[in-house]
C-alpha cells in the first residue's frame, strides 16, 4: 500500500524535472515561446531578415514606380518579374541572417491554402502565419470578385495582379512578421531570465528523465490493476 501512494510522487518530481529541463528559466518564462540561447537567436537573426526585405522592398517599389511612370502604364506580374522580386529578397535577406539561425519556410498556394515548414519552431511559427495571412486575405479576395475562380483563376491570379500592388502585399506580409517576431523577443527579454542552451549532458538528463517517467507511469498503472483486482 505504501508503494502504491509513493509512485504518484514519484511521477510528479518527474514530471517537474522535465518541466525544468524544457523551460530552464522555470515557471517565469511560461509567455515566452522559448527560452533557449536557438530561440533567441532564431528571433533576433529573422527580425534581421524582415527587416532587410522591408527595406528592399521600398527601395523596388519605388524604382517600378518610376517605370511605370516613364512608360505611362501599369505593369502586370508575371513570372518573370515575381522571381526578380523573390531572387532580390532572397538575395538581401541571406546576406544579414545569422548562419548559426533556424529558418523555416512558409508559403500561400492558388487555393489559398497556406502551408508552413512541419519543423517551424513556436517562436517563428506564429510569425510565419501572421505573413501569410496577408497572402490568404489577398488571395479570398481574388477569388471572391472572380466566380469562375476555381476553373480559371486557380491557374495563377496573381497574373492580373500588378507588380507594385504585390511588392506591397509582401512588405504588409513582413511587417506583420515584425511585429510579432518583436513581441516574442520582448517576452523573452522580459520572461526568460536565465538564457541557456541545452547541453550534451542535460540532453542526456532529459532522455533519462522521460524514459524514467514512463515507467514510473508504467509500474503505477500495474499497481492500479492490481489494486483493482483486490477489491
Amino acid at each position: 500500500m505504501k508503494t502504491t501512494r509513493l509512485v504518484p510522487v514519484v511521477l510528479v518530481v518527474a514530471s517537474t524535472l522535465m518541466s525544468l529541463l524544457t523551460n530552464p528559466s522555470g515557471a517565469i518564462g511560461q509567455s515566452a515561446c522559448g527560452c533557449t540561447q536557438q530561440d533567441k537567436l532564431d528571433v533576433e537573426s529573422r527580425i534581421k531578415q524582415v527587416k532587410g526585405a522591408i527595406q528592399e522592398l521600398d527601395a523596388l517599389v519605388k524604382e517600378w514606380e518610376a517605370r511605370e511612370k516613364a512608360a505611362g502604364e501599369p505593369f502586370d506580374l508575371d513570372p518573370d518579374s515575381k522571381n526578380v522580386v523573390a531572387d532580390t529578397l532572397t538575395f538581401k535577406m541571406a546576406g544579414v541572417a545569422d548562419p548559426n539561425a533556424r529558418r523555416f519556410g512558409a508559403d500561400t498556394d492558388r487555393k489559398c491554402q497556406v502551408h508552413i515548414s512541419p519543423g517551424a519552431t513556436p517562436c517563428l511559427r506564429g510569425a510565419l502565419e501572421d505573413h501569410e495571412a496577408v497572402h490568404r486575405t489577398a488571395c479570398e479576395a481574388a477569388r471572391d470578385q472572380r466566380p469562375i475562380y476555381d476553373i480559371v483563376g486557380a491557374i495563377n491570379w496573381r497574373l492580373k495582379q500588378r507588380v507594385v500592388d504585390y511588392m506591397k502585399e509582401e512588405k504588409a506580409g513582413y511587417q506583420k512578421e515584425l511585429e510579432r517576431l518583436t513581441k516574442e523577443l520582448d517576452q523573452q527579454k522580459k520572461n526568460c531570465k536565465t538564457v541557456t542552451k541545452l547541453d550534451p549532458s542535460m540532453q542526456r538528463q532529459m532522455k533519462g528523465a522521460m524514459a524514467q517517467q514512463e515507467r514510473l507511469q508504467s509500474a503505477s498503472n500495474r499497481l492500479t490493476k492490481y489494486g483493482q483486482s483486490l477489491n
